[in-house]
């Protein structure tokens, strides 16, 4: 079961969205123009989060900024979804439209799932990361639905460009019986250097945190970036670390 999602997340995220002669992504900027041509084991090699670290002087001193950066590919194959037999049959089906005021769903693929028991809240279902602050690697958008008391998510992964268009067809995914819906927007990652002395640490959790857990300060940052090697002769690093998916 993890594999069929690695292979359907895999598909998703090298799905051709299309292009427009209005929007930037240029000749090959689209994320699925990047991801064109990569599998499975590509994305798995891929690190689960990374940090862009840049160091400038400010008014005469030194500061840095710090930017995470949460890998869609591990954070939907981290268990946090599954794949049941409905799933399966809803997602074998072709999306000749997207006629439905579901995202990304068919008019046959909204009449499959209200056939099949599906039920949802058309003014509460729909999210959309854009609409947020979140440091996912590529725009999540989707319905939250039910059945029999499960919950599971019409998923479609942004790999255009302008993010109002360039989506992927939605497909259905269950979430894990230990999961909530909410599970899925968290953007959690942590990240270590080695200072010389015991080793740095600060992770992601809506805000940085310390290896003491409280929230870092300026100097605290500046010490970090140093320490990952950022510097005004090398002004940018970026440094890998890891999303924190348990839930």
């Amino acid at each position: 079961m993890t594999h069929n999602i690695k292979s359907l997340i895999a598909a998703m995220l090298t799905e051709n969205t299309g292009t427009h002669m209005l929007d930037s992504g240029g000749a090959s900027g689209r994320a699925w123009q990047q991801n064109a041509g990569k599998v499975v084991a590509d994305f798995e090699a891929q690190p689960s989060a990374t940090i862009e670290i840049w160091v400038r002087e400010w008014q005469g001193k030194l500061t840095a900024d710090l930017t995470p950066t949460v890998n869609v590919f591990h954070k939907l194959t981290s268990g946090l979804l599954e794949l049941d037999n409905l799933c399966n049959e809803f997602n074998s089906n072709s999306v000749d439209d997207w006629g439905s005021d579901l995202n990304g769903v068919s008019h046959d693929g909204e009449e499959w799932l209200y056939n099949h028991g599906f039920t949802w809240n058309d003014r509460t279902c729909g999210f959309n990361t854009y609409n947020w602050e979140n440091n996912f690697s590529q725009v999540l958008q989707g319905n939250i639905i039910e059945r029999d008391g499960e919950t599971y998510v019409l998923l479609q992964i942004h790999g255009g460009a302008d993010v109002r268009g360039g989506y992927t067809d939605a497909k259905l995914f269950k979430f894990d019986d230990h999961a909530e819906d909410y599970d899925l927007y968290r953007d959690d990652c942590g990240f270590g250097v080695d200072d010389g002395c015991d080793g740095l640490t600060i992770s992601w959790h809506g805000e940085w945190i310390n290896g003491d857990g409280s929230p870092i300060d300026d100097d605290e940052s500046l010490a970090f970036a140093l320490a990952a090697g950022a510097s005004l002769e090398t002004p940018t690093v970026t440094i890998k670390g890891d999303g924190y998916f348990d839930f």
